[in-house]
């Protein structure tokens, strides 16, 4: 009795462990149930004990499909894991068991669902260091057209600093869910916007140092006034003087001498050094430009973007409110661009050309760079400005 008892102990383990079929089984089951995790699990162990699939394989008294990776790809899909799934997919299909079942359909289904989602995924990754670079070369062209505006356009800095902006758009534009490649872009056109910076500031050297000649006031000589002329006596003849004797005395009246001519010395002229002109120069202008400078990065953003309409409206409430130059020319170079999308751009293309004479009212030393512009938006503004 005792041993029967100790048969039945070392049997019943062998009894309770679960067949690599059965596991399949209810792991199929469970992905049908949409038990994923249970799924997943029932499914691995299968794999673990058979992991090569087959059709038509004995299992017990009956013949059945074995593709665990089809259905281990569906269970980790469904719980999150795409690289995982896509993974037991590629095993599935370099098996090549699947593709001769009816099976193979809706494993292609899976796969093309597995790398929207994955794409997706990297999308919203790379979304917030796409908004950063988009936002740093949005900065970028506009310092360029300050440093444009300034006069420093003939800065090698300048020069450095377009093919910097030129290196990070080509960045942005390839870089699709790549998260390095943003960051990249970003710190390129921050390299550029501190060139642009340079340029501007040189630029504003220079024109204060032409802007920075004062003339020398005018001093005026001091005519000595002529010295009073003291009158002689004149001297009688004799006979007169003989006939004055009898005539009665007559009271001579002397006359009194002019009163003291006083110099009066010049008035002393406070002497202003070119330096100092050159500081109070550059402070004015400094001021002026940050009282009468608008905030055109939203503009900006919305023109690099493509986005035309949005920019002019922009554009056209900061105008209303700041009639800047900067403002002016942007909204120029914003209407010429829909002009020349448009199928009949006649009234658009004249509206950007009273923007531009109106920027160069302001600024006669507003430029356009034809490697930050269109050739042919640089030519027109061009022929503008020579007209005037």
């Amino acid at each position: 009795m005792k041993r029967l008892a100790l048969l039945l102990l070392l049997a019943l383990p062998l009894a309770a462990a679960e067949k690599w079929f059965e596991a399949y089984d209810r792991g199929v089951a469970a992905v049908n149930a949409r038990n994923y995790k249970v799924g997943a699990e029932a499914l691995q162990k299968a794999v673990a004990e058979m992991p090569s699939e087959a059709t038509g394989l004995r299992a017990k008294n009956s013949l059945i499909t074995y593709v665990p990776h089809f259905w281990l790809g569906i269970a980790k899909f469904n719980l999150g894991d795409v690289d995982g799934a896509l993974r037991e997919w590629r095993i599935c299909e370099e098996q090549g068991v699947l593709a001769r079942t009816d099976y193979y359909a809706r494993m292609k289904d899976w796969v093309a669902r597995a790398q929207v989602e994955k794409q997706r995924k990297a999308a919203d990754a790379a979304s917030g260091s796409k908004k950063a670079a988009d936002s740093a070369i949005s900065k970028a062209l506009e310092m360029q057209l300050d440093a444009l505006s300034a006069g420093g356009d003939r800065a090698e800095s300048y020069l450095a600093a377009q093919r910097k902006l030129q290196e990070a758009r080509a960045q942005f534009q390839k870089g699709g869910t790549d998260v390095a490649a943003y960051r990249a872009a970003e710190q390129t056109a921050q390299q550029a916007k501190s060139l642009f910076s340079a340029a501007a500031e040189e630029g504003k050297k220079v024109r204060a140092a032409r802007a920075a000649v004062v003339p020398k006031p005018a001093v005026k000589k001091q005519v000595p006034a002529p010295a009073p002329v003291r009158q002689t006596p004149v001297q009688q003849p004799a006979v007169q003087q003989a006939q004055l004797i009898a005539v009665p005395p007559v009271v001579v009246v002397q006359q009194q001498p002019p009163p003291p001519v006083v110099k009066k010395e010049p008035a002393t002229v406070p002497v202003v050094t070119e330096a100092e002109a050159t500081k109070q120069i550059e402070k004015q202008e400094a001021r002026r430009r940050e009282l009468e400078r608008p905030d055109l990065e939203p503009a900006y953003r919305a023109f690099a973007k493509g986005d035309l309409a949005s920019a002019e409206r922009l554009l056209t409430n900061i105008v209303a409110r700041q009639p800047a130059a900067e403002g002016l020319l942007l909204r120029g170079c914003v209407r010429y661009t829909r002009a020349m999308l448009a199928r009949d751009g006649g009234a658009l293309l004249a509206a950007a050309a009273n923007d531009f004479r109106a920027a160069l009212a302001k600024d006669d030393a507003l430029r356009l760079d034809d490697r930050a512009f269109s050739p042919k938006l640089v030519a027109f503004f061009d022929g503008l400005r020579k007209q005037r």
